[in-house]
């Protein structure tokens, strides 16, 4: 599959376990394509997404959840310029958070499927748990209580908790220890002038078959 060029428009996906179809979608700036994916999303950007449910309501809500194809998309709004940073073959995608300002404010560890490239982007599947890391070099661990309640269901396996926990533990370490790509100065990045939020294409919803792909 192509690598994408600075500045192309392409569609970030969440595949859902439940079913294989397209639980989020949004749409990224690249900044590059390399070691890494770079990608750019800033504030304002539209995104589709079927499982909106209030942060205060979502460990209960795992419980009851529908199949990702039995739910509706909604759209929504990112609200925050943000950095996306893709290492290939690792189960984490690494967020940077800036103010309007350009002023960075926070560094994010997505635990996700490590990705694989489509015609519109790249797919990728969320494990639920997330840690957030601080600029003063603290961090936390994110969602555990939904985590937690994901295993007792029996949505999750232990031998598949224990991976992604471990991956959230590679990203942990690479934070405090600052290296790639905490070492490569992101947190001063800005983007071009131009770059404003871009529409997701038509078919963002179509099914590659990344679904058998993703852990």
């Amino acid at each position: 599959m192509k690598e994408w060029n600075f500045g192309e428009t392409i569609v970030i996906r969440y595949i859902a376990r439940s079913d294989g179809s397209v639980a989020m979608a949004i749409p990224a700036i690249v900044i590059r394509d390399e070691d890494l994916l770079a990608t750019y999303v800033p504030a304002g950007t539209r995104f589709m997404d079927n499982w909106v449910v209030p942060e205060g309501e979502r460990v209960t809500a795992v419980a009851t959840i529908k199949p990702s194809s039995q739910r509706q998309h909604k759209e929504r709004i990112w609200h925050t310029n943000t950095v996306r940073l893709y290492l290939p073959g690792k189960a984490f995608s690494i967020w940077l958070f800036f103010a309007e300002n350009g002023q960075f404010s926070a560094w994010y560890g997505n635990l996700e499927a490590p990705f694989v490239r489509t015609p519109l982007g790249i797919d990728t599947r969320d494990y639920g748990l997330d840690v957030v890391a601080s600029p003063d070099s603290t961090w936390r661990w994110k969602d555990e209580a939904e985590f937690a309640q994901r295993l007792e269901l029996g949505i999750d396996s232990v031998a598949h908790q224990t991976a992604v926990r471990a991956a959230g533990e590679e990203f942990i370490y690479r934070f405090q220890h600052k290296t790639a790509p905490f070492d490569q100065g992101w947190e001063n990045w800005l983007p071009p002038d131009a770059w404003q939020p871009c529409p997701l294409p038509a078919n963002w919803n179509a099914d590659f078959g990344t679904d058998a792909a993703l852990a």
